[in-house]
């Protein structure tokens, strides 16, 4: 801060404000951030279950369900009135506050505290989606279902997740830019670290704003909480970066305790969270990892196939139905010649060789090219129907590779 023995009675306010909205939003809104802190909030995540909706109810008379908190979607109704609660909890407590506390001359301590809680939660929330950008595991590669879409299907969020998921190289640049927050975990290269996290904070912020991606309040705050920690350098930033006069960046000093054993627990501390984190994050990845082969396990027929019809005649497989998807175990996709999309749930034993499909239960054979033959004996006849194996790394956006040297651009 500009003057750290006295501060203007504005400061003050907007620092009492800030304190308390922002610990209100990081500590209800952890995220994941800080390790083992789920432990610590959860009574206080628990009431703010019982209370907002409540509010939303008897105060705002908003009506919503009730039974929906944050989920795969941060900007639900339950986040954005919790928000507003905030707000308000900050309004009043600010002017408490400062009628309790007219006579302070500076927050200097609590201001460096607070900045220390910031600088940990944005540098933990976005190294934890940097490490999983690095596995290309956020936004994975496009699937055969996926490969089978046309354009006019995709949701907004999965047109996105599509193209950040299309390139390996680009995730794992994505999540190497957000682990450099790391550097603010560290009073030195703060301002470094604000920067490159003011720059992927709008970067994801724009994405989740412009493609309707449900985390738009999450990354809002990222970008606020990176600006609060650089305005006491907006200054020097001007002056060096528009002006091009000489500027020093200034270290926000840290509060030195009488007793030398408390600043050296303090560091000790440092090292433990910041030990608890990695260990964190490796065995975050595993479980992922297990995560993925457990429940997005490969089906036993694992392929796109276009199905051969014949025989107008036959009836356990829709005449109109013109390709099928088996992906994942026990869920498959048809098209039909319209290209609509019927979502099945097959039953595929290994053993035995069979396929239960449209409620029937096939024998199959799969040929030495992929192809797989389905046969089912009805009372009168048995019918043979041909899945065609096709080959996905024959679609365009997957065949096209890396060019140094392009003639023509090659746009289609």
């Amino acid at each position: 801060m500009k003057n750290e023995h006295y501060w203007s009675l504005s400061t003050k306010i907007a620092f009492r404000f800030s304190l308390i909205f922002i610990l209100s939003f990081i500590v209800i809104k952890n995220n994941g951030a800080f390790p083992f802190f789920n432990y610590i909030n959860k009574p206080l995540v628990l009431l703010t279950y019982q209370f907002t909706p409540w509010f939303s109810r008897n105060i705002l008379h908003y009506d919503y369900d009730y039974s929906i908190f944050t989920n795969g979607s941060g900007d639900t109704s339950y986040d954005w009135i919790t928000l507003l609660i905030f707000f308000l909890y900050a309004i009043i407590g600010t002017i408490i506050w400062s009628i309790l506390d007219s006579k302070r001359k500076s927050y200097y301590t609590c201001y460096y505290w607070l900045t220390t809680f910031i600088r940990y939660y944005v540098a933990f929330m976005l190294i934890n989606y940097g490490v999983t950008k690095l596995i290309h595991a956020q936004m994975p590669p496009p699937g055969l279902e996926r490969l089978m879409q046309p354009l006019g299907e995709f949701s907004p969020m999965g047109l996105a997740w599509t193209y950040f998921g299309y390139s390996k190289g680009y995730s794992i640049f994505i999540g190497l830019a957000e682990i450099l927050a790391g550097f603010l975990l560290f009073r030195k290269t703060v301002v470094l670290g604000t920067l490159i996290t003011i720059a992927v904070s709008i970067n994801i912020m724009t994405v989740n704003y412009f493609f309707d991606v449900p985390v738009k309040m999450m990354s809002t705050a990222l970008l606020i909480l990176s600006l609060f920690l650089l305005l006491p350098h907006i200054k020097p930033l001007f002056n060096l970066l528009i002006l091009g006069r000489p500027a020093q960046l200034r270290v926000v000093t840290r509060p030195k305790f009488g007793k030398p054993w408390i600043n050296k627990m303090l560091i000790a501390i440092k090292i433990v969270v910041i030990s608890v984190f990695v260990i964190q994050q490796i065995f975050g990845l595993l479980n992922r990892q297990k995560f993925i082969d457990h429940y997005l396990k490969k089906s036993p027929l694992y392929g796109i196939y276009l199905i051969e019809n014949k025989d107008d005649t036959h009836i356990t497989i829709p005449k109109d139905w013109a390709s099928i998807v088996f992906e994942y175990e026990g869920y498959a996709t048809a098209r039909d010649r319209y290209y609509n999309k019927k979502k099945l749930t097959p039953v595929i034993n290994i053993n035995a060789q069979t396929v239960s499909l449209n409620n029937y239960t096939f024998d199959y054979s799969i040929l030495d090219n992929g192809d797989i033959i389905l046969k089912k004996t009805l009372d009168d006849r048995t019918e043979e129907i041909k899945l065609i194996k096709q080959n996905p790394q024959e679609f365009e956006l997957m065949k096209r590779e890396f060019n140094w040297i392009q003639e023509y651009p090659y746009n289609r």
